[in-house]
Formats: C-alpha cells, structure tokens, sequence
C-alpha cells in the first residue's frame, strides 16, 4: 500500500522484483485495486484465505500505515472472520510479516 507508487524509490523496486516471480507471488496493491476506497471485503477476505504467507508492505506515515491501509484492516480483518471467540479464526496458521519504509 503506497498512495504513490509512481515516485517511490524502494516500495517500486520491491514490487518490481516480486513480479519477476509470479509464479510464487501474488502482489496485490490497495490503491489500484480501491482507488475509491470502496473495498470489497468478501474479495479480500478470500484472498487471505488463499494464502499462507501475508506481507503487508508500505512506507510509515507517523508511525502508521497510509489511511487506505488502516481501513483494510479494520474492514476486512473483522471480529467474527479473523478473531473472537465464535469466529472461524481464518488467520489462524498464517505468517503475517510487515515491510515498511
């Protein structure tokens, strides 16, 4: 999650080289895929699911994730799918890694 990409040094690169090996890696960038922040959580939500190994990778703002990030996370990562106690624990067993500028 970059909300400018295009004049980034390091999150560019990253990308760049993950996609060299689409084969082991899914990239999955916010703001192209929302970039009217209606994000379909359902869509998401699968995509976790789909995957083992999450990394979410963005620059700090504030000693924060951008604003389009923090809202995935509250919309997606929802109390009932990804934790409390009546929820199917969907995150349960996944590695989840940060990379961040």
């Amino acid at each position: 999650t970059h909300p400018d990409m295009a004049n980034s040094v390091v999150n560019k690169r990253w990308l760049e080289e993950l996609r060299r090996y689409p084969e082991r890696y899914t990239v999955h960038e916010l703001h192209q895929t929302y970039p009217d922040w209606q994000i379909d959580v359902a869509q998401e939500q699968r995509l976790i699911e789909a995957h083992d190994n999450i990394v979410l990778q963005f620059p700090i703002f504030w000693f924060s994730s951008p604003p389009l990030l923090k809202k995935w996370l509250d919309d997606v990562l929802t109390y009932g799918w990804a934790y409390g106690s009546r929820s199917g624990y969907k995150m349960q067993n996944k590695k989840l890694a940060l990379a961040v500028t």
